[in-house]
């Protein structure tokens, strides 16, 4: 009985100890497999988290030996890019050239966005008229009507004006 309760106790020590660390491995494996690609010979392009190739099941029991081997999430990442080059990476650096894949969805978003505000301005602004620029005190900023029937016209327009 007494025998029973210490290994019991043993048992449950080695859960409470054993629970974190679990854990722990098993989010620093998800992030090894969020931030690298999987490097399958069918070249499905996949983060390495959404991969189900026999690939992807061979890499993630390797990254599992180097996690418990004692490396960390970047020395790991370190050693397959060394390997593979940047293109095993899930997300470019944010350092040099490759910022400009961080910056650039914004900032045509931003210039996209300053565009179609001009056009809808342009679509939704009032045409001005002669009587609308002398009712405001402008000038009218085109020249008078040149030809046979300006003077006509304008004598129409002065008396519908009266």
């Amino acid at each position: 009985m007494k025998t029973m309760r210490t290994f019991m106790m043993m048992l449950a020590a080695l859960l409470v100890l054993a629970g974190p660390a679990t854990v722990w491995a098993a989010s620093q494996l998800a992030d090894l497999e969020n931030a690298l690609m999987c490097k399958c010979d069918d070249k499905c392009g996949k983060v390495l988290i959404n991969c189900t190739c026999d690939t992807s099941k061979e890499t993630r029991k390797t990254l599992t030996s180097k996690l418990e081997s004692g490396l960390t999430v970047d020395q790991i990442i370190k050693q397959y890019v060394d390997k593979y080059g940047e293109t095993v990476l899930s997300a470019p650096t944010k350092s040099g050239f490759n910022l400009s894949a961080w910056i650039m969805p914004f900032a045509a978003l931003a210039i996209g966005g300053f565009g179609v505000r001009k056009v809808v301005q342009s679509w939704t602004r009032p045409v001005r008229t002669k009587k609308d620029a002398d009712a405001s005190g402008e000038e009218s900023a085109s020249a008078p009507p040149s030809g046979k029937f300006s003077k006509r016209l304008q004598d129409e327009l002065d008396r519908l004006e009266s």
